[in-house]
């Protein structure tokens, strides 16, 4: 039987297992060594399966890296979108909590998501562009509800606490050489948010009680 007919993943369904395996291979590989220095042969190679394999379920390099790029949209929508749950008097929380579930979990999402960021990408931009949309409803909706400061600038709001968090993503290696522990341990990531947290909420944010 070929081996495109393999039994789907149950954490993604409706696709075989290979096709899974050498997607994920892929963005291992392009977060370490990004696209263009990476090709099917290494892919494959990496993946366990031949070249042909590869070429059957994704045709080109092309679309290969397309389905990375589609999926890891995926994973940082899944994780970072969808309405407010949190208390009127913790607003942050939400947030905090969407964010360390991407730290604390596959650093190859992350690791590939800063790459794309810093070397100025097409996916770079385009996941820079999906986290401004995500956080600007983010703050409308806290906005709305009376929950964030004054005069704040309409842009800014939404672009300092990203950049403070993207910062985080991007420099967590160099920010765990001065902790101690790495910052992707929960003793960390409950020390980043709680620190984080305070600059958000001191800055840009109101108490329901300051609006009596």
């Amino acid at each position: 039987m070929p081996a495109d007919l393999t039994p789907s993943s149950p954490g993604d369904p409706g696709k075989p297992a290979s096709v899974q395996r050498i997607r994920d291979t892929a963005l291992a590989i392009f977060a370490a060594r990004g696209t263009e220095n990476t090709s099917l042969r290494t892919i494959a190679d990496a993946a366990g399966v031949s070249i042909g394999l590869v070429q059957h379920h994704f045709g080109t390099k092309a679309k290969l890296v397309q389905a990375v790029e589609d999926h890891v949209m995926t994973v940082l929508t899944e994780a970072l979108a969808g309405p407010l749950v949190s208390a009127p008097e913790d607003p942050v929380a939400d947030a905090a909590d969407r964010v360390i579930s991407l730290l604390s979990g596959p650093e190859v999402v992350v690791d590939y998501m800063s790459r794309a960021l810093a070397e100025n990408t097409a996916v770079g931009a385009r996941i820079f562009d999906t986290l401004v949309d995500i956080c600007t409803g983010y703050w409308d909706e806290l906005s709305q509800q009376g929950l964030t400061q004054p005069g704040l600038d309409p842009v800014w709001i939404t672009l300092s606490p990203l950049t403070l968090v993207l910062g985080t993503f991007m420099l967590r290696t160099h920010l765990s050489r001065y902790l101690p522990a790495a910052l992707t341990t929960p003793e960390e990531l409950e020390r980043w948010r709680n620190a984080t947290e305070r600059i958000i909420a001191g800055g840009q944010l109101r108490r329901p009680t300051d609006n009596q």
